[in-house]
């Protein structure tokens, strides 16, 4: 649902500031200490002096008018400011009109600067994400000329937002410094306009304002620091202040019309969408239907219709104007065979009731948007469409865009979020997805070892179940298959970098309901160690978490696709002739969130390590990386521990 990122796109793509206007718009020589703020941000490769975002709503000859002014002035502080010389401003026809673009580069010459106003902006369409992604996005492109360490950029520009749902708000901070950045919106008493804030507001100003009839609301800050840009990170939106705006209504010769401003308004307006939808019976699709169902038990009925169209709808997102809102219907979508989230939302909620089996549109956010419905009850809380149906009293949630998905669990990227299920014409409810958890998210790595002289040889098997499964299969559907083999031996690789897969054997990759499984054997010569007649091995051929401590100069917090367990059992025959001199200890380390058992056994002439670890939380905060690290150094030592054998 291409229309959820559209103001996101904007807001968070191009920043803007100020508390004053831009001095690329009142000095001819923009007074900027770059060698100042070069030491106050010695890593920060650009800095946005001032952002301004300045909103305007009035009623102009009986329509609703909202303008919006962004201005942003920046300063490359390094040799790589190529880098931040491209801009992008992103819009819809339908939705926004681009006017009164301006943009001026201030190049650092040894008297002062050279003035170079931009002429080249080009207006074009983004290209395609894979094939996949159609929609009336367009771009306007322009590079600031000569942009060079101590330069300034400048830009300016009016926005005019056609539909009053789509004004979103502001967001304080971005992954550069901020100077100064401000904020504001100016309405007249016939529009009735209302904010949330969201982060910690600490440190930015609000002012409110009435004059000539007009109120304003303004929000202004100081010297904003980057928020850190870092790997397997929540987006940006988690972590900085931000203002939410709505309008709840304006008035228009006595007429008031409702728009935003509370969750039952969003649902209204979202309803108002899909008033007509799938309303005409279709021979076509209840026969198609009544195939698949025909002498089936209920679950299998659902999983019948879900898999059909996981299998026969390819994702292709085709977004013009409300079509980027409005699900196509599901006859049309079964007939081309393609659609986005809401068409197969559409497709698979309408067949499951031809089945007779009561299903449910669902709107719901992806986890990189943090805002529940009520913190934010507009239509950049959620940008994805499913459906649900309700069994044995609980809510299943069917994400048809992922084919890779059993039928059962969610989708790794909306566990945990909140969803609004329209459960009819003029109810619904707000229900959280479930956290898959650790337990069905299982990894199981099965290994028989046997001694060649110093060459270490083993059988395994080596299975995925839950969104591990998911994820392994969606990490080989669209790799080659040379790629696949070398994936499959990097998956496989055991003890050390001499491994050599001897033989595999792959299934589950290509179907439903059951684990993801390897068979394989492998050898890892010289892996054995010998010393005074004494064999030394290490039984640890996978080391996972051991590599992952967590720095103490990392600033978020850190981000996992999934809760998950993983459990190794690895059999030691103890070879004809010798006796264990030294098992090593039982180690573990407990905590609500992450742990690790390790025992070592011998039993029947064999020695049996198992290991297990578990992950019980999506997010590791910052705060819990003291005990993480804790655990991985307990966990590394437990792994340098090895096995001896001696002759009898």
């Amino acid at each position: 649902m291409q229309f959820k990122l559209l103001n996101h796109r904007i807001f968070l793509c191009l920043f803007f500031s100020l508390f004053s206007l831009p001095f690329s718009l009142v000095l001819a020589q923009p007074k900027v200490n770059v060698a100042q703020l070069k030491a106050k941000f010695p890593n920060d490769e650009m800095a946005y002096v001032n952002r301004s975002e300045q909103v305007n709503v009035e009623i102009v000859n009986g329509t609703l008018q909202i303008d919006v002014l962004h201005q942003e002035d920046r300063v490359f502080l390094d040799e790589r400011a190529s880098v931040w010389a491209d801009e992008r401003i992103y819009f819809s026809d339908a939705f926004q009109e681009i006017k009164d673009l301006e943009a001026i580069s201030y190049v650092p010459e040894k008297a002062g600067f050279k003035r170079t106003v931009v002429t080249d902006f080009k207006t074009e369409r983004p290209s395609p994400g894979g094939g996949i992604f159609f929609d009336d996005m367009q771009v306007k492109k322009f590079t600031f000329p000569g942009a060079k360490q101590g330069g300034i950029g400048t830009v300016s520009y009016k926005e005019r937002i056609k539909n009053p749902y789509m004004l979103s708000g502001f967001v304080f901070g971005n992954y550069v410094p901020v100077l100064n950045s401000d904020f504001s919106v100016t309405f007249p008493t016939s529009v009735k306009v209302s904010y949330k804030t969201y982060g910690d507001m600490k440190g930015i100003i609000f002012k409110q304002t009435t004059q000539n009839g007009k109120t304003t609301y303004a929000w202004k800050a100081q010297n904003l620091k980057a928020s850190p840009l870092e790997t397997e990170s929540p987006s940006l939106r988690h972590y900085v202040p931000q203002v939410l705006l709505f309008i709840e209504s304006y008035t228009v010769d006595g007429k008031t019309t409702e728009v935003l401003g509370d969750v039952q308004k969003l649902f209204n307006y979202y309803k108002s969408l899909v008033k007509d939808l799938n309303k005409k019976p279709n021979a076509h699709l209840q026969a198609l239907t009544d195939s698949l169902t025909r002498g089936k038990t209920e679950v299998e009925k659902i999983r019948s219709i879900y898999y059909w169209v996981q299998d026969n709808v390819k994702y292709i997102a085709f977004e013009e104007g409300l079509g980027g809102f409005v699900p196509r219907q599901a006859a049309d979508v079964c007939l081309k065979r393609y659609g986005d989230c809401k068409d197969m939302a559409s497709l698979t909620s309408t067949m499951l009731n031809l089945a007779g089996i009561p299903a449910h549109l669902v709107w719901i956010g992806t986890r990189d948007i943090p805002y529940r419905y009520v913190e934010n009850p507009s239509m950049s809380v959620d940008n994805h469409m499913i459906a649900a149906i309700k069994r044995n009293g609980q809510w299943q949630f069917l994400d048809a865009t992922d084919d890779r998905i059993d039928f059962g669990l969610p989708t790794s990227h909306i566990q945990g979020k909140e969803a609004m299920i329209m459960t009819s014409e003029d109810k619904y409810e707000i229900v959280p997805v479930p956290i898959v958890p650790a337990s069905q998210n299982f990894k199981r790595d099965s290994i028989v070892l046997s001694l060649d002289g110093k060459t270490l040889k083993g059988k395994g098997t080596l299975t995925f179940k839950g969104l591990w499964k998911t994820s392994i299969k969606s990490a080989v559907q669209y790799r080659s298959e040379p790629q696949r083999e070398e994936y499959y031996k990097g998956l496989l690789s055991r003890g050390s970098n001499k491994s050599t897969l001897e033989q595999k054997t792959v299934s589950g990759t290509n179907q439903r309901d059951v684990p993801v499984r390897f068979d394989y054997a492998f050898k890892v010569p010289d892996y054995v160690q010998e010393a005074a007649g004494e064999l030394f091995i290490n039984p640890h051929l996978t080391r996972p978490w051991a590599d992952k401590r967590q720095e103490s100069s990392r600033k978020n917090d850190w981000k996992h696709e999934f809760a998950h367990s993983e459990e190794d059992i690895t059999i030691l025959p103890i070879p004809a002739g010798y006796e264990v001199t030294n098992l090593p200890t039982n180690a573990s380390f407990t905590n609500p969130d992450f742990g690790f058992k390790l025992s070592y056994e011998q039993k029947n002439g064999q020695i049996i390590v198992r290991s297990h670890l578990t992950l019980n939380t999506l997010l590791v905060k910052k705060s819990s990386f003291p005990e993480w690290n804790k655990m991985v150094a307990a966990l590394s030592e437990a792994y340098s521990e090895v096995i001896s054998l001696k002759k009898k």
